[in-house]
Parts: structure tokens; sequence; C-alpha cells
């Protein structure tokens, strides 16, 4: 597997080194960069098209594929979350534009994409991004909706049937520094350090800025393990409504009162506890019970039910 960023133009080609560093530390990954020269040379109209052609530039049969504004901040491992047969990727931030492109293009909202991060192999995905050039710079509609790579690469991947695996967001964590959550969880990749500030990643790895990093938030990945792609039966009084865990600790709409878009469980003072957080910041939190049931401090009760079968537990 090797690394691939895009750094065009002054800043972009600072910000990409600098990211470019920081992956190959954090995960081993070698990385290119394609900058000036590979755009030159290629005839694309923009410099983010490159994405399109990254099997061009690279022998290996996989690639990590990251935006320049990226930072990597935990160690892992990119190869452990690499599939033969789909695109790797994480979940857009369910925000107006977002779900509006996927609803006029007919994507299910919860397929939709961020393509700041792809984890991709040769055999299955080089004709998909060659399609998707073809796509971006042939369809009328789409030179009217959106000149980037993103939407384009949601489209098509959605019309060739291709497999998604999504992963969760700490790899590609969306606005990050928004929220005091973001700080609090140990993010593998931030997608920028400071929503307000273009130039905090410079800033960062050249020692003015320092994010107020506190990773106290202990994710206990094998619990989550036993919760991924569950219904849950959430009653509060006599009123029920069903609530699902998708694989990517996303919440699929209907999202959880208060809009909780997200879950994980972390341990704390020797518990397990189930937490629904929003883009930026916990809204409740459950803790298990001996009957395999959650409760919350609220007394709000999850009793799950199979996914394949409806059936309660």
């Amino acid at each position: 597997m090797v690394g691939i960023t895009i750094g065009v133009g002054e800043y972009y080609s600072r910000l990409a080194k600098y990211a470019a560093q920081a992956v190959e530390e954090k995960t081993g990954v070698k990385t290119t960069i394609l900058g000036d020269q590979h755009f030159a040379s290629s005839g694309l109209p923009a410099p983010h098209h490159l994405k399109l052609r990254m099997f061009d530039f690279v022998d290996d049969e996989s690639l990590l594929y990251f935006d320049a504004d990226m930072v990597c901040l935990n160690s892992w491992k990119p190869a452990c979350c690499a599939r033969e047969d789909a695109v790797v990727a994480v979940a857009e931030s369910a925000r107006p534009l977002h779900v509006r492109t996927a609803q006029d293009w007919e994507i299910p909202v919860e397929e939709y994409f961020n393509a700041g991060l792809l984890i991709l192999n040769r055999k299955c995905h080089w004709e998909w991004l060659r399609e998707t050039e073809r796509f971006v710079l042939t369809d009328k509609k789409f030179a009217e909706y959106d000149p980037y790579d993103q939407a384009a690469l949601n489209i098509t991947r959605h019309r060739l049937g291709l497999k998604l695996e999504l992963l969760d967001r700490r790899y590609n964590w969306i606005g990050y520094g928004s929220s005091r959550l973001s700080y609090e969880v140990p993010v593998f990749l931030a997608h920028g350090l400071h929503p307000e500030n273009k130039f905090a990643n410079i800033d960062f790895f050249e020692g003015r800025y320092k994010p107020p990093f506190q990773w106290h938030i202990e994710i206990n990945e094998d619990e989550m393990n036993t919760l991924k792609d569950r219904i849950f039966r959430m009653k509060v009084g006599d009123t029920e409504r069903r609530i699902r865990f998708n694989n990517d600790a996303t919440i699929r709409p209907p999202y959880f009162p208060g809009a909780g878009q997200y879950w994980f469980i972390r341990n704390r003072a020797g518990s397990s506890l189930l937490t629904i957080c929003s883009e930026g910041q916990i809204l409740q939190e459950f803790k298990k019970t001996q009957v395999g049931s959650w409760n919350s401090v609220q007394r709000l009760e999850f009793a799950m039910a199979n996914a394949s079968a409806g059936g309660h537990l």
C-alpha cells in the first residue's frame, strides 16, 4: 500500500508535505505527493481531478488517499481497514447540502461519503475513477451542479453498484476543532484542525499552534462490535421507537432524539457506557444492565432487537 495526497500551488504543497510526513510517521505508509508537475502534465482542468488518476502515478495495487488538509494525529494501520471488493471511506456529515446532494442524485443518505479519505485497490477501483473523470467532464447536469470530485465519486459509485465500507469518523473527523468532543476522542485523522483558521494545520506542524487535546475517552472496540448493525427498541414511558446503530458508528435516520447522529462505547470507572452524541457533543449515556439492556440516568431503557429478524432479545 502507498499513500497519495495532492499539493498543487504554494499553500497546498506546504500542507501536503506536512500531511504526508504525519501519515508516514503514524501509519508507516510511504506517501507520494501529486504536485505542480503532475498537474501540468495531466491536462486536467483542476488539481483535484488528479485524484481520479491516482493509479496512473503509482505501481502498488492498493492505495490510501488523504486530502492535504488532513492531519494524522494517532497511529493506525490502513492495511487493516482495506477491503479488496469495497471503497473504504467515512460517511459525510449530515448537513443540508450533503443531504440534498444525495437526494438529488438518488443516493441513500447514509451511503454518501466524504472523499477526503479513501482506501482503494487497483482491480476494483481503477475503472471507477476513470468513469468518474468521464462523468465530470461530460455530464451536463453535473457541470451545472458541482465542479468538485466528491459528489461525482458518490454518484458514479452508486450507479456502478460498487460496495462501500464505511469507517467511523475517527478516521476522518469533519469539522474538527469546532467542539470540545473532537479534542476528547482519540482521533486518527482530523480533517483540518480549526474550521475558522485556514492556516491552523501549518501553524500546528511548525509549532505555533497547539490544539487543546484531551484524549481521555477510551473507546471499547470489542463492546462496540457486539452492537454494530443492530436495531434498538427505545422506550420512553409509553412511547417506543426503533433506532439502528450502523457499523460505522453512525445512527441511521431517524436519529436519536436531540439530533444524535453518532454512537460509541467507552470505558469509564470500570463500566462500559453507551454514548450517543451529535456532531459536537454528548447527548446521552447508558449503562449496561445484567440482563443486556442499557439504562440511562433519565431512566430511558434500550432493549435490543435483532437487526435481521426484528425479534426481541
